[in-house]
């Protein structure tokens, strides 16, 4: 099983941070991004790739726990402008 890497972005155009998703045999390319929408709720987008990305039960079980733990830690960095 390949580990998960989770990557905190931030980015001007959005108003929350969001993290990206890599596994640890493709450093470079994301597969998924967790990110906020404007209702305060977590949003999984995964992308389109030519190969398939296969995840093991434990596997969504940290994304979705890594999820948990980044929406409020998101949310209390939220510009109160």
């Amino acid at each position: 099983m390949t580990a998960l890497i989770f990557e905190t972005v931030g980015d001007v155009n959005s108003t929350y941070a969001y993290l990206c998703v890599y596994q640890e045999s493709d450093k470079i390319n994301p597969f998924m991004e967790i990110s906020i929408t404007e209702d305060r709720e977590i949003l999984f987008t995964i992308y389109s790739f030519p190969k398939n990305v296969a995840l093991t039960t434990a596997q969504w079980e940290e994304i979705s726990d890594k999820a948990k733990i980044f929406l409020p830690k998101a949310l209390a960095n939220e510009d109160p402008s």
